[in-house]
């Protein structure tokens, strides 16, 4: 017999019980209207985290993975694609990183997930379903994923930031002086400044394979 389908939230809340990194769930917000906004049906893994929560934070906040609004300053899924065209921006990382669902812009437009990587400039597909996303990141990808832009004591780091605060790597870690992180300077920027500061090295460096830009409006 067919075990019945898992829904998706419960789903979700047995990952981040289950997971191996630091995890939580961030409390839905009273007022917000992502759901109603977006127009997200029950049964998607997108309506789950938009209805019940503001967010998920992964691995000690390196991580946010973007639910409903929260009024605090981590986007919802309805901001932070308010100016989005042809991708779904789905979370961020502390770097100022981006993950996308593909509508059109990044490729195929199958809904796969991709991510726009500070150490390439570039949009990259990771092969992904949303769901395998959030299931692989709570499950512990991120401590391979994130490997090489690591420095001892960055839990410490990440921990004093704001939810709409990322950190700035200098030298930028897609060149080659800024390979070794460790010894990189790091300072604390809103989010907003660091997508800024990634759509115009995109620009100045005119890497025309790169990809579209990040939408910008997200933490306005």
């Amino acid at each position: 017999m067919t075990p019945a389908p898992v829904a998706p939230w419960s789903e979700v809340t047995a990952w981040v019980e289950k997971s191996p990194v630091a995890a939580g769930i961030r409390s839905p917000h009273p007022a917000a209207k992502t759901v109603e906004t977006m127009g997200l049906k029950p049964g998607s893994y997108l309506h789950a985290l938009a209805q019940n929560s503001s967010g998920l934070i992964v691995d000690a906040g390196w991580l946010r993975l973007l639910g409903g609004s929260s009024g605090d300053g981590l986007p919802g899924l309805d901001e932070a694609n308010a100016a989005a065209s042809g991708m779904l921006v789905v979370a961020f990382d502390v770097l100022g990183g981006v993950f996308a669902l593909d509508g059109g812009a990044l490729g195929a437009g199958d809904g796969s997930v991709h991510h726009f990587s500070v150490d390439s400039l570039r949009w990259e597909g990771l092969g992904l379903t949303y769901p395998a996303f959030i299931s692989a990141m709570l499950g512990g990808a991120t401590i391979d994923f994130y490997e090489s832009l690591r420095w001892s004591g960055w839990e410490k780091e990440v921990g004093l930031l704001g939810p709409d605060q990322g950190l700035f790597l200098y030298p930028f870690p897609f060149t080659q002086e800024g390979k070794n992180v460790a010894s990189s300077t790091r300072q604390a920027l809103p989010f907003s400044e660091l997508i800024d500061l990634h759509n115009d090295l995109v620009r100045q460096l005119d890497a025309t394979d790169a990809g579209p830009a990040i939408p910008s409006s997200a933490f306005d």
